[in-house]
């Protein structure tokens, strides 16, 4: 079976009947005047931007102005995502024909091509720049209900994460639906900030989560058109309901020539895509970095779940130095706490992280699996299939 693989729009919006139909209230609060602010928070390749480009359409459709920015990186210039978002050339989406700079918006715009890259060297005029973006947001409710979505937050630049913190003191934008999405991270001071004014401020928390077993299977045969098999259900099972690998599953499989269908139904057959399917669980968890991902790769020899403890004495680490390094695996949602031991949340990613393991390097991880183990107390098979697998 052979089909050209769907680009990011046409991919369907599946498993989120429930968070849609929570911001279409929302918006419809906000075209009788209320002002509501959400977080919207998840892991990587959940479905946040897809869940907003949904709740665009409806603005549109209700003939509602929407400006939309998207952060780039913590090195960003200063207040690159409120300037992506409101300083934007008119004509963009949701812009009002004839809609032409003000006085607030070319003060603005002459300020920031002007203004240093450090704080400290020019207080004045990011007090000013403070001020006016200030100004420019909250006033823009006075021409009627609109939709302001922030995306990205945890790469956003400091000036705009300060200033939107700053925001929150005042309560919610009038008139305004504003939509802010973000994924955890750890150490970033600034979205903490953020965060947490908001929420005093009565922000609503939306977090999306991965989808069920059923939506899963749905999105993969909206992709296909078809039925998909056991063995195909088997392996979008690994993905731990991300859309994003369940997609990135389709097109492989698609891209390899491993589909076929028969009856409506379509299968995977052979293993030639199985080293294909390792390199998309490693692109999936790239951007943690080195010293995390060799750590979540000495955890994936101890399977689908492990105590710290146990990673800490095959890693050689001490426990609150794995804990701090695991702290961002959960944070991006690679591993989740139950009890107390961590669960990868997708078998995809630990069993690509098992293979991408030298094999010499993984046979002394067994070895070391199996002296941890013992001395913690494991039964005598579990140690005996670290052994073996040590030889």
């Amino acid at each position: 079976m052979t089909a050209t693989p769907p680009s990011a729009r046409d991919e369907p919006l599946v498993g989120r009947a429930a968070e849609l139909d929570d911001l279409d209230a929302l918006l419809s609060g906000a075209t009788a005047g209320e002002g509501v602010t959400v977080l919207l928070e998840g892991e990587p390749g959940v479905g946040r931007t897809r869940l907003v480009e949904a709740l665009q359409r409806t603005a549109d459709l209700l003939g509602l102005e929407v400006r939309t920015g998207r952060a780039v990186g913590p090195s960003a210039p200063p207040y690159a995502l409120l300037s992506d978002a409101l300083l934007g050339p008119a004509g963009g989406r949701g812009a009002r024909p004839g809609e032409s700079r003000g006085p607030v918006v070319t003060e603005l715009a002459d300020l920031l091509d002007v203004l240093p890259a450090d704080r400290a060297d020019a207080p004045k005029r990011y007090a000013r720049a403070d001020e006016l973006f200030a100004a420019l947001v909250r006033r823009h409710g006075e021409h009627g209900a609109w939709v302001l979505v922030l995306e990205d937050l945890h790469l956003a630049d400091a000036c705009s994460l300060r200033l939107l913190a700053d925001l929150a003191g005042e309560g919610t934008l009038p008139h305004a639906l504003t939509v802010m999405t973000t994924r955890a991270v750890p150490h970033r001071e600034e979205l903490a900030v953020l965060v947490a004014a908001w929420t005093r401020a009565g922000a609503r928390y939306v977090e999306l989560r991965p989808l069920g077993p059923a939506a899963t299977v749905e999105l993969a045969q909206s992709l296909l058109h078809a039925k998909v098999g056991p063995r195909l259900r088997g392996v979008l099972a690994t993905t731990g309901g991300n859309p994003r690998l369940v997609v990135d599953v389709v097109r492989t499989a698609q891209a390899c020539g491993v589909l076929e269908q028969r009856g409506g139904v379509v299968e995977a057959v052979g293993s030639g895509w199985l080293d294909d399917l390792d390199r998309v669980g490693r692109a999936h968890v790239a951007h943690l970095g080195a010293h995390v991902l060799t750590m979540l790769g000495q955890a994936s020899v101890l399977g689908t779940s492990f105590v710290v403890g146990d990673l800490a004495a095959l890693s050689g680490e001490p426990v609150t130095e794995c804990w701090r390094t695991l702290r961002h695996g959960l944070a991006a949602g690679v591993v989740h706490a139950r009890g107390d031991r961590l669960v990868f949340r997708h078998d995809l990613v630990r069993s690509s992280l098992y293979a991408g393991l030298e094999e010499e390097e993984r046979r002394a991880l067994h070895a070391r699996a199996a002296w941890a183990l013992r001395e913690a107390g494991a039964p005598t098979h579990v140690v005996s299939a670290h052994l073996e697998r040590a030889r």
